[in-house]
């Protein structure tokens, strides 16, 4: 007994010790710029995947099974990660975009602009602006924008939107403040393409007219249509519930089945925001916001599951 405790030890903490270490190697790095940020985001969220999937598998890691039992508990873990990463990694690295940094104006220079979307389901536009100087003490002003696209059939649609610049109060220490600007000069869009045709941007307006020309960015949309996506997080839901309820590990209290309706949530968020190149305060909001709605979610599935699934006896 006393040979085998060091490597239960081992077992018990090697996984989440190594995972907290990456997670926090990564946050320091890219605050002292030792790493991009998309690549600091992607190790803290394959880290985090990686200990979740460790807290619902920790009885078949920790405890002595068969190996048929881990090399299971090994697949799905593996699957499990991979699935619920790639959305953010879709999100983080775009790919090599269709259009980059086009210059438009109110005047028309830049348009007409053709997006080469031929055979895509969806494109995901960047537009950026620039404000006006503001006054001392007060914020800049707005910059209203419509933008007209066409696809292959003719058809034409507008997408809007502001670029603002807000002051909020923020606190210095116990007592201090400051007033702050918080500008919001980029917004992404995803655009349906049924036709799966190109896109050519035809017009656009800017109020005031005087205001600087708008970037534009697009790139191929990575994620399938929504049905085909939800068909697969339905799938991967399912398979964690199954897991949990019947699989080889002992009496689970849901672990994986909470994890994968939080992070669910979590992606959710993270994809559907406005921040164009998102963030650790972006990851962390949609933790809290997506994850806790994902995870209660998930809780009344399990309490349901629990009553209506009976675990087979062994």
């Amino acid at each position: 007994m006393a040979a085998w405790l060091p490597l239960d030890n081992v077992r018990s903490w090697l996984v989440p010790t190594v995972a907290a270490l990456i997670i926090v190697g990564s946050i320091v790095a890219s605050a002292v710029d030792l790493l991009a940020l998309p690549v600091a985001l992607a190790g803290t969220i394959l880290a985090g995947l990686v200990l979740l999937a460790y807290i619902g598998m920790r009885p078949i890691v920790t405890e002595e099974r068969p190996a048929r039992d881990r090399l299971i508990a090994g697949l799905v873990v593996a699957v499990w990660v991979i699935a619920l990463y790639i959305p953010f990694h879709d999100r983080l690295f775009p790919g090599t975009p269709l259009v980059e940094g086009a210059q438009m104006t109110a005047a028309g220079g830049g348009l007409p602009l053709r997006i080469p979307a031929a055979g895509r389901g969806a494109v995901d536009l960047v537009l950026e602006g620039k404000l006006a100087a503001a006054a001392a003490g007060s914020a800049a002003p707005p910059v209203h924008f419509h933008l007209t696209l066409a696809d292959a059939s003719g058809a034409s649609r507008t997408i809007e939107g502001t670029f603002e610049d807000t002051l909020r109060t923020r606190r210095l220490g116990r007592r201090g403040s400051a007033v702050v600007h918080q500008s919001h000069t980029a917004d992404v869009r995803v655009l349906d393409n049924p036709g799966r045709g190109d896109l050519t941007v035809t017009n656009l307006v800017l109020e005031p007219t005087s205001a600087d020309p708008i970037t534009l960015t697009a790139f191929a949309h990575p994620l399938p249509g929504p049905i085909v996506l939800g068909f697969i997080a339905l799938a991967l839901f399912a398979g964690a519930v199954a897991f949990d309820r019947l699989g080889p590990a002992p009496e689970t209290d849901g672990a994986l089945t909470l994890a994968t309706a939080a992070v669910f949530g979590t992606a959710l968020i993270f994809w559907t925001s406005n921040a164009v190149h998102p963030g650790f305060q972006a990851l962390l909001g949609s933790a809290i916001f997506g994850g806790s709605i994902g995870f209660a979610a998930g809780a009344l599935v399990w309490w349901t599951v629990k009553r209506v699934l009976v675990r087979p006896a062994r």
